[in-house]
């Protein structure tokens, strides 16, 4: 999950990849040199596009081509740059979520310049494994509640924009209007649209 176009570590919108189930992982495989490299090869992406620019708040595998149950989560973030506490979770599952939803914007290294406004569960508990093959068992609210909601979709093929019925709610952020769209509340009221059907040629569909 980010705020800015994607860049071309990541895969382009309309790779079948990203609407594809991830596939599990053996947790008796956790601490494999396979793992541990994908491991590796994520937090040197994620880390890298956080640097200065602070636009990546969350990474999950199939984004950049590894079909597996991974994701990396930044538990510090606030929605309005800050970063710093970047976790990784295997495997992991949403337990429990709040009735309560609140929205807020979205958008995603995997679907270019398309951002939008999101309906999701306020609060989560999730369950995941950490990189020792531990079983790990966790509480998030907020922003970071959405973070994780967004990861977990794509491991399961879906992109947030799947959630957006509402055109209105569907925008088109260029990287140089980003600072302007997530400050202040922009977003709510952005008058950037983005049709479906600027998205559908997007992702290649008709």
């Amino acid at each position: 999950m980010k705020l800015e176009p994607r860049f071309e570590k990541f895969l382009k919108p309309n790779n079948p990849l990203l609407t594809k189930i991830a596939a599990k992982i053996d947790p008796e495989d956790i601490r494999s040199k396979g793992i541990k490299d994908n491991i590796k090869m994520m937090f040197f992406v994620a880390r890298g596009e956080q640097g200065e620019k602070k636009t990546l708040v969350g990474l999950a595998a199939p984004q950049i081509g590894i079909s597996k149950r991974i994701i990396l989560v930044d538990v510090s973030a606030d929605g309005k740059g800050k970063v710093g506490d970047l976790r990784l979770y295997i495997n992991p599952e949403i337990t429990w979520s709040s009735k309560k939803e609140g929205e807020w914007y979205e958008g995603c290294f995997s679907t270019d310049c398309v951002c939008g406004i999101v309906s999701r569960p306020d609060k989560i508990k999730i369950k995941a494994y950490n990189d020792k093959g531990v079983v790990i068992k966790e509480s998030y609210s907020g922003y970071v509640a959405r973070i994780f909601q967004h990861e977990i979709d794509h491991l399961n093929g879906k992109e947030f924009i799947t959630h957006i019925t509402d055109g209105s709610k569907l925008h088109w952020v260029k990287k140089e209007e980003f600072p302007e769209y997530r400050n202040n509340g922009a977003w709510r009221h952005w008058s950037h649209k983005c049709p479906r059907s600027k998205w559908n040629k997007i992702k290649g569909l008709k």
